[in-house]
């Protein structure tokens, strides 16, 4: 059953209270459906939240969000609301991003964190794409972009193979408030700014996952990212593309419980 917080996020908290907790952050155009195959698994081990960010899903567009501190507080304000003090955060893309600044802000309130499929330190030939497909989304609205982003996520077999999973995160896609996505857009552009090298900062155990396939959050950028961060590990899946949690949720989830349930306080 989703619940609103006070401040409008549409939330999931799912398993056992007693359990320690695991939060989900999905990435632009999606919702919390993008951790389905996550919950199955996760939530026999841990208690998880997962939520909709900022104007995606169920949770409203807010006014004068204008960087990726906002999208922090928001995950920030839910922990609080709900008394969790004390999580390992996990952020696919966007989230990923969110993610980053927020274990920046508040170390104090992660035990562990993994960073799939998300962007750091992008080169201005990295950011070029990102900034076409704002310009697309900003004149053509939702429904190319969409297009584009099935191509750019999945292998051919994949999406051939797979046609109900397509359908259902087009739909998604195209079913986004257009403000709320450009909103969430124009801020995973220019985040770079914001995040700059928080990473050298980050101290908790860290795990990055990238896909070998995947176009925009590369392993050349997850291997920055391991190189700024002090207690971290890689792993590169060569087949995967950017939405490795649906593509190969039983690799993805294997990696995930190694890393969550390991005793070990570094990587």
């Amino acid at each position: 059953m989703r619940h609103l917080s006070p401040d409008g996020t549409s939330y999931r908290l799912e398993g056992q209270t007693q359990l320690p907790t695991v939060v989900l952050c999905h990435g632009v155009g999606l919702d919390l459906n993008a951790w389905n195959a996550q919950v199955d698994v996760l939530s026999h081990q841990f208690q998880i939240l997962r939520y909709d960010m900022l104007g995606h899903g169920e949770t409203p567009r807010q006014p004068n969000v204008r960087g990726i501190r906002d999208f922090s507080d928001q995950l920030f304000n839910l922990l609080a609301y709900l008394e969790l003090e004390s999580v390992s955060l996990i952020g696919h893309s966007m989230g990923g991003v969110i993610a980053q600044y927020f274990a920046f802000q508040h170390p104090t309130l992660l035990e562990k964190l993994v960073l799939m499929n998300t962007v750091y330190q992008r080169t201005p030939a990295e950011l070029a794409g990102v900034h076409t497909r704002l310009a697309l989304t900003e004149n053509k609205g939702l429904s190319p972009i969409a297009d584009a982003a099935i191509d750019r996520w999945f292998k051919p077999s994949f999406i051939e193979n797979n046609p109900s999973t397509i359908a259902k995160i087009r739909h998604r896609l195209v079913s986004n408030d257009l403000d709320g996505y450009l909103d969430a857009y124009r801020i995973f552009v220019s985040a770079d700014d914001d995040i700059g090298d928080c990473l050298k900062q980050v101290t908790c155990p860290t795990l990055v996952i990238a896909g070998g396939l995947d176009p925009g959050s590369t392993p050349q950028i997850a291997h920055r990212m391991i190189s700024d961060l002090p207690n971290s590990a890689v792993i590169i899946f060569e087949q995967l593309g950017h939405l490795a949690p649906i593509e190969d949720p039983d690799q993805i989830n294997m990696a995930l419980l190694s890393f969550l349930t390991s005793s070990s306080s570094g990587v």
